[in-house]
């Protein structure tokens, strides 16, 4: 059973990782591909500047800026790029490092490479070093597609702020950096102020101008044209990214999950099997003890018709000699041949109450003999009892109590047995003087298997109370039958 939980959670392990894989290594592939996109353009676009300006960077806090995003970018490219090679560890400085399974280093370079970037966006959208003053009309390009790239990579919440700062910088340049009818004349503020006067005047040169600027399609564009623009291409990519792209990111997030939900079912599955197999070899362990106990069962009744049956004859054998000497005792031999009959009858569950009384006038007239009928007893039986049926020796249990504690030698406290049928119950009631002399110890087990047999037989269809003091006892069954 254990190997077959190892190899279970084996395959679930190979089925996650083969299920999951292709997209990790589509995720890294892009990756390495925006690093050596960065690596490889930057040295051109700061050649570039340099011949043009004069100068690599229009600004000297984008040097930096540049810096910090090219060496996050070359390590992030190295990094991914050998394990996209299948190589499992490097060597540094003497000291071999493992490459795989190391999703910490993963997370933080990949999460580098964005960053930088984005860094680096910011700056190009708010118009660092840009002597054009027109950074609305090309820079929001870059941070436009990286919130594809940040929902694809990094997820749906990183694209989420990403989304969210871009567009708050996009509203700031538009309304606050500059106004929102802002023109690109490129003129100076002071001619392009003058220009501006002179068409509201309509005077023939102003408007001459801005025919010859029609003419050749050179209008001053506003800045609300490239705001709406930008704002409308910046929520077609967030919207796609966070709907769609993102989507294949949750799914194969939600791949560990299902596995483990799979091995899950699987070990509830294995586990009722054994409390099923369990609850069988129990089942098979009671039928073995209950045929042994039949077994033991029919031994005992094999022993009990040799055994009581030289008993019977005996006693049958005592009868007859004694009843023509002594006709009292052969009498009393009779009535405990009969005692002994009822009490080892097959039938020990349900037992006619004639039975019961039966027993009882021979169990007292064998006392009243054994005490040359020197005992007060008031035994009266009211009601049909030729039809109800009672447990065995219920009644009986009650009467040898009474004669094991109880006192019964004078007149004004004599024992009293009563029983009472009607339609729907029997009554039982006894009631008996204490015996001071000779009181001995009850250990109440006769009492807990009454009740014992009375809740499974009756199931509550009973009450049994009893009242004593220190002279006298009392009990009083009723069943509703």
């Amino acid at each position: 059973m254990r190997n077959e939980e190892i190899g279970l959670q084996d395959l679930l392990e190979s089925s996650r990782q083969k299920l999951t894989k292709p997209f990790a290594r589509t995720q890294r592939t892009l990756l390495v591909m925006l690093n050596a996109s960065y690596i490889l353009l930057t040295p051109i676009f700061l050649v570039m500047e340099k011949l043009a300006n004069g100068h690599f960077v229009p600004a000297p806090i984008l040097g930096y800026v540049y810096a910090g995003v090219g060496l996050a970018n070359l390590a992030s490219f190295f990094y991914n790029g050998l394990l996209l090679l299948g190589k499992q560890s490097i060597v540094v400085f003497n000291r071999r490092l493992s490459l795989s399974n190391d999703k910490q280093l993963d997370i933080v370079l990949r999460w580098a490479s964005l960053i930088s970037i984005m860094i680096m966006s910011i700056c190009h959208m708010l118009g660092v070093g840009n002597p054009s003053s027109d950074a609305i009309l090309t820079d929001f390009a870059l941070a436009h597609s990286l919130i594809v790239l940040s929902a694809m990579l990094l997820g749906r919440q990183a694209s989420i702020v990403w989304f969210v700062l871009v567009v708050g910088i996009l509203v700031y340049v538009s309304f606050f950096q500059n106004s929102y009818s802002y023109r690109f004349n490129y003129l100076t503020p002071t001619e392009s102020a003058r220009y501006e006067s002179a068409l509201a005047q309509h005077k023939p040169w102003a408007l001459a101008r801005q025919q010859e600027l029609k003419a050749h399609s050179l209008n001053p564009p506003t800045i609300s044209r490239y705001f709406n623009t930008w704002l409308v291409f910046i929520l077609i990519a967030f919207f796609t990214a966070y709907f769609f792209m993102s989507i294949t990111l949750d799914v194969f997030n939600v791949i560990p999950t299902v596995t483990e939900d799979i091995k899950e079912a699987i070990n509830t599955s294995k586990r009722q099997e054994l409390a099923l197999e369990r609850e069988r070899s129990q089942a098979e362990e009671q039928k073995l003890q209950q045929r042994e106990q039949t077994l033991q069962a029919e031994l005992r009744a094999l022993k009990s018709q040799i055994n009581p049956h030289f008993l019977y004859n005996t006693l049958y054998h005592f009868y007859i000699k004694s009843s023509e000497a002594l006709p009292e005792l052969g009498e009393a031999i009779l009535k405990l041949s009969a005692i002994m009959r009822y009490s080892m009858q097959d039938d020990l569950n349900l037992v006619n109450l004639d039975g019961e009384i039966t027993y009882m006038n021979h169990f007292i007239a064998l006392h009243q003999e054994r005490y040359k009928a020197k005992l007060f007893i008031n035994f009266t039986v009211k009601g049909m009892t030729s039809e109800k049926m009672i447990p065995s020796f219920i009644f009986i249990n009650l009467v040898e109590n009474a004669f094991k504690h109880g006192k019964m030698n004078e007149a004004e406290h004599p024992l009293i047995i009563r029983i009472e049928t009607t339609e729907t119950s029997i009554s039982f009631y006894s009631s008996n003087w204490k015996n001071q002399k000779n009181r001995p110890e009850s250990n109440k087990i006769g009492l807990a298997n009454l009740t014992r047999r009375l809740d499974l037989t009756y199931e509550g269809r009973y009450s049994y109370t009893v009242d004593q003091d220190e002279n006298q006892y009392t009990c009083h069954l009723i069943i509703q039958t």
